[in-house]
């Protein structure tokens, strides 16, 4: 019941232990395919010093989930080059500390697209290009530099690489070196070959990588713990 006002009564103050201070959401699995189409969320929190982590969590009350948000930390660690941090939860962190925000976001997507019992496979700095027939590849140049480079004829192969390094420039948030933009590097000064790897494939076709970031922004909030399926 309500306090009346000017009875000079505290308002009685609701204590809520069930809700968590997450951080901040940055991307969704609204109905995960692999685990009773649960919500699952990724949230970015900062330490005192700065360093930037990520925590899996999902309102869920269903037995198993916390196996599930492990297998999904796991995936992403391993094809997204993070780390898992100690203690409970499922938390990682990027070994530079930094956030890379969108790339962890697209990685995310990409982690809970892999079954769980099915080993995550790292990506490798190389793929074949359908739409003109070459091989593309990544040539790590320095601590923090990547190249675009591609076989086959000269006929309109700058453009294409070029596009591709424009893309991954785009997908990652990485620094575009020289007009031709077939070097990048990234910001936080170190190497990302996993994250790198990741994103070649939708380097490929941006367009379509873009279309697929909207549709996942237009998901919705997350599901509150009362509309969750438990």
């Amino acid at each position: 019941m309500m306090q009346q006002m000017g009875s000079g009564v505290e308002p009685m103050r609701v204590n809520r232990p069930h809700v968590r201070a997450l951080g901040r959401r940055i991307e969704l699995i609204s109905m995960d395919p692999h685990f009773h189409d649960i919500t699952i969320g990724l949230y970015e929190t900062s330490a005192p010093d700065g360093a930037i982590s990520y925590l899996l969590h999902s309102y869920s009350g269903r037995s198993g989930v916390d196996q599930r948000l492990r297998s999904l930390a796991a995936s992403m660690a391993t094809i997204g080059g993070l780390v898992i941090e100690p203690g409970e939860g499922a938390r990682l962190r990027f070994r530079c500390g930094k956030g890379h925000r969108l790339a962890c976001r697209r990685l995310f997507v990409e982690a809970g697209k892999v079954k769980p019992g099915v080993e995550a496979q790292v990506r490798p700095l190389q793929i074949a290009d359908r739409t003109t027939g070459r091989t593309i590849t990544i040539v790590h140049d320095d601590a923090n530099t990547y190249r675009v480079t591609a076989d086959g004829l000269d006929d309109g192969r700058a453009q294409r690489i070029g596009a591709i390094g424009r893309g991954l420039a785009r997908l990652a948030e990485l620094e575009l070196i020289g007009e031709d933009a077939t070097r990048v590097r990234t910001t936080c000064g170190h190497a990302h070959d996993e994250l790198v790897g990741l994103l070649l494939m939708r380097a490929l076709n941006l367009r379509a990588a873009m279309r697929e970031q909207e549709e996942a922004m237009s998901r919705g909030m997350l599901v509150a713990p009362s509309a969750q399926k438990s």
